[in-house]
């Protein structure tokens, strides 16, 4: 008796099942067969709609997780961001906008580049009389949207965030720069 892999009898299964539910090659007519529409392709020039993208990543080496909501405007996106940088002793929480530029409008991959500012609110963890410290900065970088559907599609990003902090022991303030990697979904409604 000869042993079969289960992954070739399950094989063989199924596709005995798909033989015996659509019938044979022969048996089809080419007019009643169904039209399978093409690849969905994205056009933003198609007129204004809106992203959601959830996402996670790095930033200095700590765990990051945010939501951006962005507006389309063909080549032109407008776009709030709000993060939650988790630290060893202070978690930053950078809120900002950013101007979007899309380097292509119509296809499934669409890379881009940002600019962008706003505020960075540093909350201490560890530490008890620490107050929160509220900052001005600003970010640049880029990245893709690959659209997997018309409304699904995986967003990959790499910013560069400064800032400056003010030491009231040194009298002095202090340029800042994190570096950000994240990876996550998007959703377009229209």
């Amino acid at each position: 008796m000869q042993f079969y892999d289960a992954r070739f009898i399950l094989a063989c299964v199924l596709a005995t099942v798909l033989r015996v539910q659509t019938g044979s090659a022969q048996d089809m007519d080419p007019e009643t067969l169904p039209v399978i529409p093409p690849t969905a392709v994205i056009d933003l020039n198609d007129g204004v709609s809106f992203e959601i993208s959830p996402h996670t990543g790095l930033m200095g080496g700590s765990g990051t997780f945010g939501l951006r909501l962005s507006m389309n405007y063909s080549a032109f996106n407008l776009e709030l961001a709000g993060e939650q940088v988790i630290g060893k002793t202070a978690n930053l929480y950078p809120l900002s906008v950013n101007a979007i530029l899309n380097l292509t409008t119509r296809g499934r991959l669409i890379p881009y580049g940002a600019v962008g500012g706003g505020l960075f609110l540093t909350v201490p963890t560890n530490s008890i009389g620490d107050e929160t410290v509220t900052t001005l900065g600003v970010n640049f970088g880029g990245g893709a949207r690959y659209y997997i559907t018309k409304s699904f599609g995986v967003r990959v990003e790499v910013k560069q965030y400064a800032t400056g902090v003010r030491s009231e022991r040194e009298s002095n303030t202090e340029l800042l720069f994190f570096q950000e990697f994240s990876l996550g979904v998007t959703f377009m409604l229209r």
